[in-house]
């Protein structure tokens, strides 16, 4: 059993070999490889060969194709600055009122910038070795979350108690329009799963939540559905208030930050949907390799997990997050007792 037929089966339910792992690794990777962030947001030849070489290094079973969360910022006419070596930024919104929506277009994928990089990247990883691991790549954020990168999170916040719901319905319509435009492309480049994090959803209380982030969560992933690639929604923060409405979603997992229990998820989130998480990044960053992998391991033990789980840190893992570290979260998979 490969490194993909290992996560495909996790994925599923199915009976597996060992629990799999893979990590949401971008500037470590560049980082353990000597790349600078620049080069490697900017250049797919240079992303692939780093994401490939990171696995390499770590032995974890699948590659997580990314760059930040400013790929539609960009994508739909917004600037961007690209550091040497460091996280790429923007200090300004593209709409400075939600109306403003209205003169966006939904961008082609293939011409985009950033959008045709990744597309790119994507590419050259599953052809050197999407036989091999599983390849998720990530679609920047979901609807909601696309609506707070144009308007700014905090004045979105504002808008969703004094603009016209009827207004703000269309926004997310067309913030749903781009994101599905951008899946479908991505799911046409091989991948294996897909995944979008809706992270300012996090948020809002249910009711707000119930009304204007999942309409447009479910829109977008039947959209995507039936593509024999996964669906993967990452929402960063406790979302324990919020867990049991995603259960009807068809999605094939759910990405878990560490302040939510994976036993929790599981019983808010159910059988069905596949749980990848969910180790503290900031305890990934500063322990030691032993205390590494007890914690991953307690993880394990927490739920009894057999199947139905991909091991990982429950965010982005910070930049000088050693690789001992790492290749220690990779062993205790390896040999926890199924």
């Amino acid at each position: 059993m490969n490194s993909l037929e290992r996560t495909r089966k996790a994925i599923r339910g199915e009976k597996i070999d060992r629990i799999p792992t893979f990590p949401i690794l971008l500037a470590p990777a560049c980082q353990l490889l000597g790349i600078k962030q620049r080069d490697y947001n900017l250049n797919p030849e240079i992303m692939a060969y780093t994401l490939v070489k990171a696995r390499d290094l770590i032995g974890n079973d699948g590659i997580y194709v990314s760059r930040d969360n400013w790929v539609y910022h960009q994508a739909l006419g917004g600037n961007l600055t690209f550091p040497e070596d460091d996280e790429s930024y923007s200090k300004e919104t593209i709409l400075q009122s939600v109306k403003e929506y209205t003169a966006l277009r939904v961008p082609d994928p293939e011409t985009a910038p950033g959008m045709r990089t990744l597309l790119a990247a994507a590419r050259k990883v599953v052809r050197e070795v999407g036989d091999r691991y599983y390849i998720q790549a990530n679609i920047d954020c979901g609807p909601f979350s696309l609506a707070a990168v144009l308007r700014g999170a905090q004045n979105f916040m504002l808008d969703l108690v004094t603009e016209n719901e009827l207004l703000l319905r269309g926004f997310l319509e067309f913030c749903t329009e781009v994101v599905v435009a951008y899946g479908k492309a991505m799911i046409a480049t091989g991948v294996h799963g897909i995944q979008y994090g809706d992270s300012t959803a996090s948020l809002i209380s249910p009711e707000h939540y119930q009304k204007f982030a999942l309409p447009y969560q479910r829109k977008s992933v039947d959209s995507l559905a039936g593509n024999n690639c996964d669906i993967w929604i990452h929402i960063c923060g406790d979302t324990r208030h919020l867990l049991h409405l995603l259960k009807g979603l068809n999605i094939q997992g759910f990405e878990v930050d560490a302040k939510v229990e994976m036993t929790a998820a599981r019983k808010l989130l159910g059988d069905k949907i596949a749980l990848k998480g969910n180790l503290d990044t900031t305890f990934l960053l500063m322990e030691s390799p032993e205390a590494v992998y007890k914690a991953t391991q307690d993880i394990l033990k927490s739920g009894n997990f057999k199947t139905g789980i991909v091991m990982s840190p429950g965010c982005g893992v910070a930049r000088m997050t050693p690789l001992d570290n790492l290749k220690a979260m990779v062993r205790a998979c390896a040999e926890y007792k199924l």
